[in-house]
Order: C-alpha cells, then sequence, then structure tokens
C-alpha cells in the first residue's frame, strides 16, 4: 500500500467514524447546547479531514468548508464550560477571544489583500496563539471541579478530552505553524490521518459500544444542579448504610465547616474510600458535584444565621468564613444560586429595620 493510498484510507476512516458519532449525538444530544457545540466540533474535524481530498474551485465553497474548522477551538472551549461548569453561563469577556480568532482567522485565509502586502502572513501568525489560547482554556475548563466531580463517566470523559483531544489538538495547531514555513516531512499526513483515525475509533468503541450511556450521564442536566434528584435511589447495603449515617452524623456536626475540604479529605476523615464515597453522594443523594452538596450545608447555616436577629451585627464576610469559604466571592454565587438574592438582600428582606 502506498503512502497516498494509506493516507486516503485513514482519512476515509476517520471521517466515517466522525459520520456515525454525529448521527448518534443528533439523536439524543441536539436539543442540548452542549451537544450542539459537540456537534460542531466533530464537523469542524470532518472538514478538517476532508478538506485536502477536495479540488474546489469556488471560494465560497472553500469557506463552507474551512469555517467548521476555524470554529473548532471555540466549539472545544464552549463544549468543556457546558460539561464542566455546573449551570455557570459561559463567561461575558470569553467572546471576545472567540470573536478576534474566527474574525482574524477568516480574513488570513479568504480575505484578498494587495500582492504586495504581508497582511496574509501577519493574520495567519496573530490567529495562532488565539486559537491555542481557545484550546488551553477548554482544557483548563475541564481541570476545573475535576476533583469535586461525583459523575464517574464524566470525570472519565474530562480526563479524555483534556489528554487526548485537548492536547492532540494544541499538537495540530503548533505542527501546522511550524511546517507553514519549512517542507512537511514525507509520511507525515498518513501519520495523522492514522492517530485522528486511531482516536476517533477510540473514542467511537467506548462512547457507542463500552460505555454507551456515558454521555447521557455527562451531559448537563437542563434542570437546577443545586437540587438532588428526585430519582429512586438505589438500595444500600450494610457498608454503605453505614457510611451513609457516618456522613450524616459529620455533617450534622458541622463537619463542611472545613475551609477547603475535598472529599479525599472528607473520605479520610470518615475513614472510607474515596470511590466509595463518591458513589454514595453521587449514586444515593443525587449530587452531581461534591461542592454543590457541601453548599447544601453551607446555605442553610448561612440562611439561619442571616436571618437571625442575634447574629444581626455580624458582617456577612465572616459568616461565609465561619462556614468554610475562602471568599465571599463564591458565597455570594451559591447563595444566589439558591434563594435568587444575595445574602446581603436576603438579610434585608428578613430582618427590615
Amino acid at each position: 500500500m502506498t503512502a497516498e493510498s494509506s493516507y486516503l484510507f485513514f482519512t476515509g476512516s476517520a471521517c466515517g467514524l466522525l459520520l456515525l458519532a454525529a448521527a448518534r449525538l443528533a439523536i439524543g444530544y441536539r436539543q442540548q447546547a452542549a451537544g450542539r457545540w459537540l456537534l460542531l466540533l466533530l464537523a469542524g474535524v470532518f472538514c478538517y479531514l476532508l478538506r485536502p481530498l477536495l479540488p474546489l474551485e469556488s471560494r465560497f465553497i472553500e469557506f463552507l468548508l474551512d469555517l467548521p474548522t476555524i470554529l473548532v477551538p471555540a466549539a472545544f472551549w464552549l463544549f468543556a464550560h457546558l460539561l464542566s461548569s455546573e449551570g455557570e453561563p459561559f463567561p461575558c469577556w470569553g467572546w471576545i477571544p472567540v470573536s478576534l480568532s474566527v474574525a482574524i482567522s477568516v480574513a488570513a485565509g479568504h480575505l484578498d489583500f494587495p500582492p504586495s502586502s504581508r497582511l496574509h502572513e501577519t493574520l495567519y501568525v496573530l490567529s495562532q496563539p488565539l486559537k491555542l489560547g481557545l484550546i488551553a482554556a477548554g482544557m483548563l475548563a475541564l481541570l476545573q471541579r475535576y476533583q469535586s466531580d461525583l459523575v464517574a463517566a464524566r470525570r472519565r470523559l474530562r480526563a479524555l478530552l483534556l489528554i487526548a483531544v485537548g492536547g492532540y489538538m494544541l499538537i495540530v495547531v503548533c505542527a501546522e505553524f511550524l511546517f507553514s514555513y519549512q517542507p512537511v516531512p514525507a509520511g507525515l499526513p498518513t501519520l495523522h490521518a492514522f492517530l485522528a483515525s486511531l482516536l476517533i475509533f477510540a473514542a467511537c468503541l467506548w462512547l457507542l459500544a463500552l460505555s454507551p450511556n456515558a454521555l447521557t450521564e455527562s451531559m448537563p442536566r437542563p434542570t437546577d444542579s443545586n437540587a438532588a434528584a428526585e430519582e429512586t435511589p438505589a438500595p444500600l447495603d450494610e457498608a454503605q448504610r453505614q457510611l451513609l449515617d457516618r456522613l450524616e452524623s459529620h455533617m450534622a456536626a458541622g463537619g463542611y465547616r472545613h475551609t477547603g475540604l475535598t472529599i479525599r479529605e472528607l473520605a479520610t476523615q470518615l475513614d472510607a474510600r474515596e470511590y466509595v464515597l463518591r458513589t454514595l453522594i453521587n449514586r444515593h443523594l443525587g449530587y452531581r458535584n461534591f461542592n454543590e452538596y457541601l453548599n447544601r450545608f453551607r446555605i442553610d447555616e448561612a440562611s439561619a444565621r442571616l436571618a437571625s436577629p442575634d447574629q444581626a451585627h455580624l458582617p456577612v464576610l465572616s459568616i461565609a468564613l465561619d462556614i468554610g469559604y475562602r471568599s465571599l466571592s463564591p458565597f455570594n454565587a451559591a447563595f444566589k444560586r439558591r434563594h435568587n438574592m444575595t445574602p446581603t438582600e436576603f438579610r434585608r428582606e428578613r430582618l427590615p429595620a
């Protein structure tokens, strides 16, 4: 088999697998924002792999094929954020680098400039760090709250996206920039097509065959993530019931007040295995994130103290620090998610002057 035929074989295999994965996503997740961004990500990768095989003469068709690829770094960041944020909105400032990356990439590849101008080269050079920045932002979003994530399937998906997908995209962007100024080594396109097909095959095998419910369990819930799941929990065996009793007693005694408490530390305090405690809080109590589980107790205590005339003299910050928060900002955010008002507004309503 020649290098060219190998390249065509692996590229075709990767594109076929991407179509299969996209069809599965479109059927099950097209109504969710995270699902739509993931579909756009797959479409961009599909167009990126297919584009070198198509000798296009129409500049408009070329632009339509290039646009999904240009949007891949932004789609990766947005999907990673929705997967990891537990309902928090995408930051408004994030649209600035997204818009700049798209605009500069489109201008570098599809706008006409005078032959003597170096704008094409300048814009192309500017577009590369923007792409790398968006991919890095997506990888950072996957890292945030990873330790406190209680959904086992989502933790595995985040690790896959972080290590395999995010890492591979960083390598591809850097390699493209490097080989824009020197010849591409023989066999590198075939190697790229092989690795892409291998990565996509492994992802499809896992998501469609080995763990078909992984995406369902990982996708953000349409309802408020602060509330415990309304599903009937699975019966507990004797060891789980004893651990649940110890957990409830520990929290009732104020165990949640420890600043920076992690599920690993809590498991040590309860003399339990971390993965067993994760499963108990997720499967039986219905929480997808450990911090939200802690917020249940912390916000309950804060609400009572803010409504108490005996503690009206205490600053809100003092209460926040007493119940385990490091600063006022995360306390305000958690409190507002529960009560749809700030702690100060809550106290003013409960303790009118």
